[in-house]
């Protein structure tokens, strides 16, 4: 199970409560693998510091359940007030086209992040994201270098990646190769999208795993063979959550029990 602090009030709830909640997991046999600190705003001067205590605050809580590993990215916050229409057709921040100020800015605040989780025993995972500054995998890697700690991977969440109004210069594939050798978490969700011409932007709207435009049965051999054996986080899916969370879990299992084995020698 991965948590996130998208909780209602997380970040009033007392940590000592998370340690009954891991006591709950413990007694049903269900790991505590990770933590999602969603969109921190790490680089934005007036959001940093609330964002880096908010951090430390997600270590404990992750510190506490017992997991492995949590999961960052540096985004700009979430715009509140709009309605529906104006909110899916708002302008991205693009990672490509910020200053290197803004990228360092965010390395210096993560960097003594990691090592205290390193202290901790626990990874961090950039995430490939939309809307921040690590939103294709050049971008991811460009700030786990700034980072430049030992403990600090990858998660290549081609979702939000794929998912993006604009034209994206190069494949899903191509994230999943660059980014595998560091990936240390995995979220996966897929999507289908359209092109409207007279418009000039893409629509994008979820699917099951199986059933979108990219192929998580190619990524998660690709990433196999790159070593990465950690969690995958399902966030996606259609219709009745269960449902297809289940028919995730078979898709995924067949593609580890019977295709890998099957694409060894290829």
């Amino acid at each position: 199970m991965v948590f996130y602090d998208a909780l209602p009030n997380f970040y009033r709830i007392p940590i000592e409560r998370f340690g009954a909640i891991r006591a709950v997991l413990e007694d049903v046999g269900v790991p505590a693998a990770g933590f999602n600190a969603l969109r921190k705003s790490l680089f934005v001067p007036e959001l940093a510091d609330i964002d880096e205590k908010r951090l430390y605050h997600c270590l404990d809580v992750i510190t506490t359940l017992g997991g492995s590993v949590i999961d960052l990215s540096a985004n700009v916050p979430i715009p509140t007030g709009l309605d529906p229409a104006a909110f899916s057709g708002r302008e991205l921040f693009r990672g490509t086209f910020a200053s290197q100020e803004a990228y360092l800015a965010a390395a210096a605040r993560i960097k003594p992040f990691a090592q205290e989780c390193a202290r901790r025993g626990i990874e961090v995972s950039i995430e490939l994201h939309d809307d921040g500054l690590q939103d294709t995998a050049d971008n991811c890697l460009k700030l786990v270098a700034l980072i430049d700690e030992p403990n600090v991977g990858v998660n290549p969440d081609i979702g939000n990646w794929y998912r993006v109004p604009y034209q994206q210069v190069g494949s899903w594939r191509e994230q999943v190769v660059k980014l595998a050798p560091k990936t240390n978490l995995w979220d996966v969700k897929n999507f289908r999208k359209i092109l409207v011409p007279s418009e000039k932007r893409y629509y994008a709207w979820p699917s099951d795993l199986d059933d979108g435009d990219m192929d998580f049965r190619e990524a998660t051999v690709i990433l196999w063979k790159a070593g990465f054996r950690g969690w995958v986080v399902h966030e996606g899916g259609t219709g009745d959550r269960v449902r297809s969370n289940v028919r995730y879990l078979s898709y995924m299992r067949w593609i580890l029990d019977e295709w890998i084995p099957a694409s060894e020698g290829w």
